[in-house]
């Protein structure tokens, strides 16, 4: 049997009905984010980690909350979003780059889901995510499955960084191109990989408020009855060690663009 020929163009599905893909580049009003960060153990981090994937000596998770104000490809509509992260580097054939790469991440929305998974390579699975709780001093953000609670964090004592503080952490973001390592991986039908690399995504965003303090996170034991698609990512994330506590930080950013026609295969 001969496959048909596809319309030109570029699309994703469901194709045959010329469905186009979000803008080249993507504008946000606002982003308003929540994140513990914990050091952990290498070795058994090297578990969760693509071998071709370097782990700095003294690993760090991130885990973090945001809330997308006004998403200009969803007709103005906000959704919210949980994932975790860890700083990695690749070495590519021709090029180097280190940055965070983003292990899972649940979001509200699906169609965000579908086009991350499809185009760029994100970890990306639909979860319910409720608005975290942003007050005076503190904060805290959950994720779930469905009514299944996968996670919390707690966030307290936080203080705003000074100007000259926001300054260099701009500088800093500004400096490292605000790239995120993706693992573009779709299996074929009958087993093994029909795409299989790693990607570079993009973002740009101007820091408006940060806020430091301390946190925690706890990761709950879901039956695979309560959550099906994430209990088993739950277990392995909970099974990490935590070494040592990092500071805890909420940020609001403004100008945020997602530079989608930026995002690439590392070569």
């Amino acid at each position: 049997m001969t496959a048909a020929v596809g319309p030109s163009g570029n699309y994703y599905n469901p194709v045959g009905f010329r469905t186009e893909l979000p803008p080249p580049v993507t504008a946000v009003d606002e982003v308003m984010t929540q994140m513990v960060r914990f050091r952990t153990d290498r070795q058994a981090l090297r578990q969760l980690i693509p071998s071709f994937f370097e782990l700095p000596d003294e690993p760090v998770i991130t885990v973090a909350h945001a809330h997308d104000i006004g998403v200009d490809w969803l007709a103005g509509r906000t959704y919210r979003l949980a994932r975790v992260d860890t700083q990695v580097t690749y070495r590519g054939e021709e090029e180097t780059v280190t940055g965070p790469f983003t292990m899972v991440v649940w979001e509200s929305d699906p169609r965000p889901v579908i086009v991350g998974r499809e185009l760029q390579g994100y970890q990306k699975l639909v979860g319910n995510v409720p608005p975290h709780d942003d007050r005076d001093g503190g904060g805290s953000f959950e994720c779930y499955e469905y009514e299944a609670r996968l996670f919390r964090g707690e966030l307290r004592d936080l203080e705003p960084v000074s100007a000259e503080g926001l300054a260099r952490m701009q500088a800093g973001l500004d400096r490292a191109g605000h790239v995120t390592l993706g693992w573009k991986y779709i299996p074929k039908p009958e087993g093994g990989a029909d795409v299989d690399y790693v990607t570079r995504l993009p973002m740009r965003a101007r820091l408006a408020e940060v806020r430091q303090g301390a946190g925690t996170v706890a990761f709950d034991s879901p039956a695979w009855e309560e959550a099906p698609g994430s209990a088993h990512i739950v277990a392995a994330l909970k099974s990490l060690p935590i070494l040592e506590w990092r500071s805890a930080v909420a940020t609001r950013m403004v100008d945020v663009t997602l530079p989608r026609g930026e995002a690439r295969r590392i070569r």
